[in-house]
């Protein structure tokens, strides 16, 4: 992995705490709510559009690509775009992708032995091609941790098949959502990791300031489901029929960290327009080991 430089014109906050987070709020107020009204301004319309900008990911001009999702009528805008997982630039990365590796390459090393939970995504293709030392898995019911057949291997974030303090960073992206019990992973994590390592983490965000996580779904001792809200379901590459949710995050995940095995933890907002970064209201979440 060749460390890029640190791009101007992009903003990046951090915080351990959410009343961190809340004493900045205060504070910014009125800067968070503008940026928020523009971006959703941008968005409100109905045609795909494009936004041209530099990629620091891939080190181009290029052109950030969205496109906007029909609001029911109740909704303030006609239109929204769904900025976290959409203004993907030419070499497919979303925001989400970028900015996750944005703190991944502003802490990062050459000498980096990195794991990525999931096989099936572009920001895995990217770290494949540029990372020396990476190791990627997928989930599949019935295989054991550790099995590798045509190519992928397969693990369990629940019970992984890796010795303890192997890897420097672990990136887990949009999956601990839809287990059951997600501190399980968080220890397994922790486990794995080497000390001074770091989880880089991303899931739905309740937003703002809100500590505590909703729970959307329970699994119950009979490992039947018992549904709290109406179920939620995410695509998921490898399922076409997609994949339930159990819960949104809120501030509370840091603390869940800590008690993880983490010895510290932050939510990080990274927010530069020119650069594709279009809203700093979603964090990358990270754990050091």
């Amino acid at each position: 992995m060749t460390r890029q430089p640190k791009p101007y014109n992009v903003l990046r906050l951090s915080f351990d705490t959410c009343e961190e987070f809340r004493a900045y709020l205060h504070t910014n107020i009125r800067m968070m709510e503008q940026i928020w009204l523009w971006h959703e301004k941008l968005g409100d319309r109905e045609e795909p559009f494009e936004l041209p900008g530099v990629c620091d990911i891939c080190e181009c001009q290029t052109s950030f690509r969205a496109t906007p999702r029909k609001m029911p009528p109740e909704d303030q805008f006609a239109f929204r775009v769904p900025w976290w997982s959409s203004a993907i630039c030419d070499c497919q990365l979303t925001n989400l992708d970028r900015a996750v590796l944005r703190v991944l390459l502003d802490g990062g090393s050459n000498a980096d032995r990195i794991y990525h939970v999931g096989h099936h995504s572009a920001l895995r293709r990217w770290l494949s091609e540029r990372v020396p030392d990476v190791t990627d898995s997928q989930y599949e019911e019935g295989r054991r941790p550790g099995e590798i057949e045509n190519g992928i291997r397969y693990e369990d974030l629940t019970h992984l098949s890796f010795p303890d303090n192997e890897f420097d960073c672990t990136i887990c992206m949009e999956i601990l959502e839809h287990m059951p019990d997600y501190r399980v992973g968080l220890r397994e994590m922790a486990r794995t990791l080497k000390p001074g390592g770091r989880a880089l983490l991303s899931f739905p965000w309740r937003g703002r300031d809100t500590y505590e996580h909703e729970t959307r779904a329970e699994m119950l001792p009979d490992g039947s489901i018992r549904h709290i809200l109406p179920p939620e379901y995410h695509g998921d590459p490898a399922r076409p029929e997609g994949i339930l949710s159990f819960r949104s995050f809120g501030w509370q995940i840091l603390d869940d960290l800590r008690d993880a095995g983490f010895s510290r933890a932050s939510a990080k907002f990274v927010f530069g327009p020119l650069h594709g970064y279009m809203t700093p209201l979603n964090p990358v979440i990270v754990g050091v080991r």
